[in-house]
This record gives structure tokens, C-alpha cells and sequence, in this order.
């Protein structure tokens, strides 16, 4: 009588718990989802996307998958602010969104719990605690709000490169202090003969003295 009671009470047990258990592994099938999403993170305050951030999203079919991060991948938002979310990721139901070193606009900080079919079909935004600023949503695209740092809102100009001084057609460059200009030579005149001193020597040719004018 024992045995026989305690074989039924499992067996009722057992009835119970085999529709939850049959629910929870039909809505765990995956579905195929090709349609892209984009994520855009942007700065609460004044809504600037924010550039460069490092983000680390977590996906799953329930929160414990998130919590537990059993599929993840990490990205990089581009110029505007915009990252696309990874084929891996894309046919589960659920996204975490973490943004490196910046907190999020959302409630305790945390942008979890995104379910992606309501992102495809109608776009998503996250609270926003920090301002007043609000988006529209558009299908496929989920707005994530965060803290924006100091440098995320800078924007310096390129600065130009150096040009060397062009060099002027009257100025010719100076020659270096080692080496002296030159200077044009300065032809000497030749001598002349004194009139006072008589007549010169006469040159001798062949041993014949020539006389010079005067002489005999």
C-alpha cells in the first residue's frame, strides 16, 4: 500500500513539472534572424554619440543566461557611435549592452533585458537618467544611453604640418661663417722708369752690347 502510494505521488509530480519543462524547450529553439541591428551608444545629456567606446555585449533567452554570460562578444562603436550587433548573437532573445568605463543612463547603471524581437520590429530606447534627451526609435536600431567622459565630447582640429620658410628669390642664403666671401682680384699697374736715373741698362744679346739713344 506503501509503495503503491508513493508511485502515484511521483507520477503526479511528474505530470506537473512536463508542461513547463516542454514550454521552456520550445521557446529555447532558435530562430533564424538575418535582418541587421545597430546599437548606438549615445551621451545622455546631450545626445552625442559617442565615439570609439568598448562594448561588451552579453546575449541569452533569459536573464540567467546574462548573468551567467554564456555567449558574449565584444565591439567597438565607429565615428558615429554605432556598432552592429554580431551574427552570433543576433537569434537569441535577450542583449546586455555594458559600455567599458562609462555607466549607463539606465536604472542601477545597467542596460539589460533588451529583448531583440521588439528591437527589430518596432527599435528601443534605454531609460535615460542622466537628461532630457530622447530619440525616436526605429525598427532594427537600439539607442543605449551613457555617461559621457570629458575627452568623449572633444573634437581637437588635425593640426597642420610644418612647412620649412620658403626662400626668397632677392635674399640668396647666406654663405656659412667658415668660408670667406670672394673678392675680385686687383690688377698692379706696371713700373715705370725714372727720368732722373739716366738711361737703363740695356739688355745683352749674344754678348753685343745695344746702344740705346745718345750713345755713339
Amino acid at each position: 500500500m506503501t509503495i503503491a502510494r508513493t508511485l502515484s505521488l511521483v507520477l503526479g509530480v511528474a505530470a506537473l513539472a512536463l508542461p513547463a519543462s516542454v514550454g521552456k524547450s520550445e521557446g529555447s529553439v532558435p530562430v533564424s534572424h538575418p535582418e541587421p541591428i545597430t546599437i548606438r551608444i549615445l551621451d545622455g545629456k546631450g545626445g552625442a554619440p559617442l565615439a570609439h567606446v568598448h562594448l561588451l555585449l552579453v546575449a541569452g533567452y533569459d536573464d540567467r543566461d546574462l548573468r551567467l554570460g554564456l555567449w558574449s562578444a565584444e565591439a567597438i562603436t565607429d565615428a558615429r557611435g554605432r556598432v552592429s550587433l554580431p551574427a552570433a548573437l543576433k537569434d537569441f532573445s535577450f542583449v546586455e549592452v555594458r559600455v567599458a568605463k562609462r555607466k549607463l543612463c539606465a536604472a542601477h547603471g545597467r542596460a539589460s533585458g533588451v529583448n531583440l524581437d521588439r528591437v527589430r520590429n518596432e527599435g528601443m530606447s534605454t531609460p535615460n537618467h542622466c537628461g532630457t534627451t530622447v530619440v525616436e526609435d526605429t525598427p532594427g536600431v537600439l539607442n543605449v544611453f551613457a555617461r559621457a567622459r570629458a575627452h568623449d565630447l572633444l573634437s581637437p582640429p588635425a593640426s597642420p604640418a610644418a612647412e620649412p620658410p620658403a626662400l626668397s628669390a632677392a635674399e640668396p642664403p647666406a654663405l656659412p661663417a667658415a668660408i670667406p666671401p670672394a673678392t675680385p682680384a686687383v690688377k698692379q699697374p706696371d713700373p715705370q722708369p725714372d727720368p732722373g736715373a739716366g738711361n737703363p741698362p740695356q739688355p745683352r744679346v749674344h754678348g753685343v752690347q745695344i746702344s740705346g739713344p745718345g750713345r755713339a
